[in-house]
């Protein structure tokens, strides 16, 4: 979309983050020129906002300076700063914030959460079909770091949901009662953390045991190394009895005589 000023002196880059103050987040200027920078802005917004709106189907925008002045929303400008005479063209819009929602898992379990929400997508007729709207998609995904199923879309059109099915692989949706759409892959942050709690406890678990294991190995090797040490057979018993002095012993001893003589080898 082309407008009659330079956008150039607007944005710094391809792509500018804009707040509640309807400045580009990089602007450096007194306050004249701001003052200045954000009545252009507006325009743009409003104008984009508009086009957006009517590209959907919809009775009222969803974006316009107003809403941007009196809400917390991020808004991401894109521009082909060659078009226009060298003037600058606006290629296209994406409105995020992070609202308080109640929203339905795949089991119809309820979570309250503050998610971070894509609330207007808009690239122009003129460069759709570009790439240009998955290179503005990719940069808020980095800025916010995020991934694109943790994202909850407002009343996504078909054309956006074939657009994150083609680029990003989402296709199953998980609709909301109040109009958002969510996918797949949204609520397994809770999941990961059940299995990672879980996976800790029976590491926990498996370790305790294992160490208890030892412990218990380690008593009984020392009771039976006491036991051991303790019984020593020459020390206690018939063992230590009175022998009397046994004159066949020494008959036998002697080896003089008796069944006992121990025979010899080769005669010997």
């Amino acid at each position: 979309m082309e407008f009659n000023y330079n956008l150039n002196e607007i944005f710094q880059n391809y792509i500018s983050k804009v707040c509640n103050t309807l400045l580009p987040a990089d602007f450096n200027g007194d306050r004249k020129r701001a003052s200045h920078v954000a009545s252009q802005v507006a325009d743009i917004v409003d104008s984009m906002g508009l086009a957006s709106a009517k590209a959907q189907g919809l009775h009222h925008p969803i974006t316009s300076a107003e809403k941007s002045r009196n809400c917390d929303h991020t808004l991401y400008i894109m521009i082909d700063p060659r078009e226009n005479h060298g003037n600058g063209s606006v290629v296209g819009i994406l409105k995020m914030g992070v609202k308080h929602l109640f929203l339905f898992d795949a089991t119809g379990m309820v979570h309250e959460k503050e998610t971070l929400c894509v609330l207007d997508f808009y690239v122009h007729e003129s460069k759709q079909r570009t790439g240009l709207g998955k290179i503005m998609f990719d940069y808020m995904l980095e800025d916010k770091d995020t991934v694109p199923c943790k994202l909850a879309i407002d009343k996504p059109s078909q054309t956006f949901l074939s657009f994150l099915n083609k680029h990003y692989g989402l296709a199953k949706i998980y609709p909301q009662n109040n109009n958002f759409v969510l996918f797949e892959g949204f609520f397994d942050e809770k999941r990961d953390v059940s299995s990672s709690l879980e996976s800790l406890e029976n590491s926990y678990v498996s370790e305790k045991s294992r160490h208890e294991k030892e412990v218990r190995d380690n008593n009984q090797s020392v009771t039976d190394r006491r036991e051991r040490e303790d019984y020593l057979p020459h020390l206690y018993g018939r063992h230590t009895a009175f022998k009397p002095h046994d004159t066949m012993g020494d008959i036998i001893g002697d080896g003089s005589t008796g069944h006992n003589q121990s025979p010899t080898r080769n005669g010997e």
